[in-house]
Order: C-alpha cells, then sequence, then structure tokens
C-alpha cells in the first residue's frame, strides 16, 4: 500500500477512537453515596451532584406548603446502615411518587446547601423487590 493511504487511514482510525473516548467519559454517569459526599466536606456545596442511599421510611414529610407539594426524607448509604449512620436529609419541591415506601433505593440530583439539607432538582426510586420471596415459596412448593 501506499504511504499516503496508511497514513490516512491512520488519522481516521485514531479519529474515530478519539470521537469514542471523549464521548463515553462525557456520558458516563455516577454517584456519590452519604458518606463520600459529606467526606468532600464544602467543596460541593451549591455543586450539583448525583446521589444514592436508602430511603429511611419513617423519616417522610410530604405537604403541602405556598399550594405546592413539598416532600423531605433522609437517606443512608445502604439499608443495614439505619441508626448506625447520620442520615442526610432530602427536600424536593414535587409530588410523592408511588415507589417512596420502605426499603427504597433512591438516586437522586441535586446540591447540597449550606444548611446541611440535599436540595433534590429530580430522583429515582427503585422499590423493593416484593416478588422475590413469593417467587421463592413458589419454587420450594413444587
Amino acid at each position: 500500500m501506499k504511504p499516503k493511504y496508511l497514513l490516512g487511514g491512520s488519522l481516521i482510525a485514531a479519529a474515530a477512537v478519539f470521537l469514542i473516548v471523549t464521548g463515553m467519559a462525557g456520558s458516563a454517569q455516577y454517584f456519590l453515596t452519604v458518606s463520600q459526599l459529606r467526606a468532600k466536606g464544602p467543596s460541593v456545596v451549591d455543586q450539583s451532584v448525583r446521589i444514592s442511599g436508602a430511603v429511611i421510611y419513617d423519616s417522610v414529610l410530604y405537604e403541602v406548603r405556598n399550594n405546592e407539594p413539598y416532600l423531605e426524607f433522609d437517606i443512608v448509604d445502604t439499608e443495614d446502615q439505619i441508626g448506625k449512620q447520620t442520615p442526610l436529609r432530602i427536600v424536593y419541591h414535587g409530588p410523592k411518587p408511588d415507589l417512596l415506601q420502605p426499603h427504597a433505593q433512591a438516586i437522586i440530583e441535586g446540591h447540597s446547601g449550606n444548611y446541611g439539607k440535599f436540595e433534590a432538582g429530580k430522583f429515582f426510586l427503585k422499590g423493593a423487590t416484593r416478588f422475590e420471596v413469593q417467587f421463592a415459596n413458589d419454587v420450594q412448593s413444587n
């Protein structure tokens, strides 16, 4: 092959690899746990971050303030940390999701305020898997 074709082909391949790598890095989504967020300290105040944790269902406060839905609840790293770890208070101005129930896992996007609460812009919940026990019982009985 001619050297100019090899050079042209290698430049195109390098550009394709560069675009793939930068595209993947830009769309990578990650989240912090409550303890990781606290470890970062004041450096993350007013920065947009994504956190994950287990909802403490007994802490849920849902009411209407100024004619708008207002929701507050606490999260910890994992469900086994309830009562052991200092929870993070989440504030959300919006309707209470149906999946906000005991044993729910939350991924929350927002920012940490100066007053110790986390202002949620939006959040996603994964409800408890209530069908696992029933399925296991059905398998054992057959």
